[in-house]
């Protein structure tokens, strides 16, 4: 496989409504629509179900005994889908989906966009589109979307995250959820069905944090960077090795593709907000889902660099990194506003300043 997305031998186990053209969506079963349950499990190739069984092994004495963990097999062929413990407690595929009709149901006008699984299968995704809670920074759009994901190994909890994605260039930012941090998460215990039973009520606000969100990205719209502000931000997140003889070029290259994609403000697009937090918000983010290097580990074989940087960007370290952007530009540009940090100037193409660079240790 050139991909991540679990094939059972006939079929890549995922399914897009509509076209799409991203990394991800040139994979799977494309159809019109997934309106329930029972129609996204079965165009995801997903209509299969996983058992626990109880491990043994044979003691020094020769004895066969009982162990603490379990394996997760999958129906369908008897595949090892990954070891657990004794408090782990299997949720069907069936039961993850029918969990997600409920945001449906909370969402009014929302659908089906994606799902499928990763790897061995053990891994499971399922994407709601939600117009409803769609913002916009001007003409700038964002979409909303509602991203379930589980695995059946132990390897991640329940989770419900909400993401926007620009139109323009198609890049990520997850949103906090009202009362839940970042994501929804629920583990895999008895008190699972407990919990997502409440999640129910939680998304009936979904609207109410992408107003948040959009809220909160205006302001930024609102803020012009400094070289001062602007140096702060970039050390925070991208800080320089404090070994004195260490190499520095890949956080010069880093730095470099950030401050380009804030000095083009994808292209010119949306001339209102160069300058600005904004602006900066969207190169780091930009960079974050495009150009970031991502690792190939084991449990990434057969990804491309392309698969595995999108990986990180919704639920890695690159998602992190654009959650502590978010945080860290309002904070830092927040306070430069209260002590009347001048605002008038500011810094647009950062790469022609030889003082700003100094100031961020970047040769030139």
């Amino acid at each position: 496989m050139a991909h991540n997305i679990y094939n059972d031998g006939t079929k890549d186990c995922m399914f897009v409504v509509g076209k799409r053209e991203d990394a991800w969506h040139q994979l799977g079963q494309r159809c019109n629509e997934a309106a329930t349950w029972e129609q996204a499990v079965t165009l995801a190739g997903l209509d299969w179900k996983v058992l626990k069984q109880r491990n043994y092994a044979r003691n020094p004495a020769g004895a066969v005994v009982e162990t603490e963990s379990y394996t997760i097999f999958r129906d369908s062929d008897n595949a090892q889908l990954g070891y657990v413990g004794p408090d782990f407690t299997v949720k069907q595929n069936e039961d993850c989906f029918r969990f997600v009709d409920t945001l449906l149901e909370a969402n009014g006008g929302s659908h089906y966009d994606s799902a499928g699984a990763l790897g061995n299968g053990a891994k499971i995704w399922c994407s709601v589109r939600v117009p409803k809670a769609d913002i916009s920074i001007g003409d700038d759009e964002h979409e909303s979307y509602l991203i379930f994901t589980t695995a059946h190994d132990s390897s991640m909890a329940h989770t419900v995250a909400l993401v926007t994605i620009r139109v323009v260039c198609q890049n990520t930012l997850r949103s906090a959820l009202s009362g839940a941090g970042e994501m929804f998460r629920v583990k895999h215990t008895k008190q699972a069905d407990v919990r997502l039973g409440k999640a129910k009520d939680l998304m009936q606000g979904v609207t109410m944090d992408a107003q948040h969100l959009q809220e909160k990205l205006k302001l930024l719209a609102s803020r012009k960077m400094t070289r001062e502000s602007m140096v702060q931000v970039l050390n925070r997140l991208f800080p320089a090795p404090k070994e004195v003889d260490a190499n520095t070029t890949r956080r010069e290259n880093v730095l470099t593709e950030v401050l380009n994609l804030y000095a083009s403000n994808d292209k010119g697009a949306f001339p209102e907000i160069q300058g600005s937090a904004y602006n900066l918000l969207n190169a780091v983010t930009e960079y974050t889902d495009h150009f970031r290097s991502a690792r190939i580990t084991d449990g990434r074989k057969g990804m491309t660099v392309e698969q595995a940087r999108a990986e990180n960007a919704v639920s890695g370290t690159g998602d992190r990194l654009k959650t502590n952007a978010l945080a860290v530009i309002d904070e830092v540009t927040e306070a430069a506003q209260s002590v009347h940090v001048p605002f008038d100037s500011p810094i647009i193409s950062p790469m022609d300043d030889a003082q700003f660079l100094k100031a961020l240790g970047i040769r030139f």
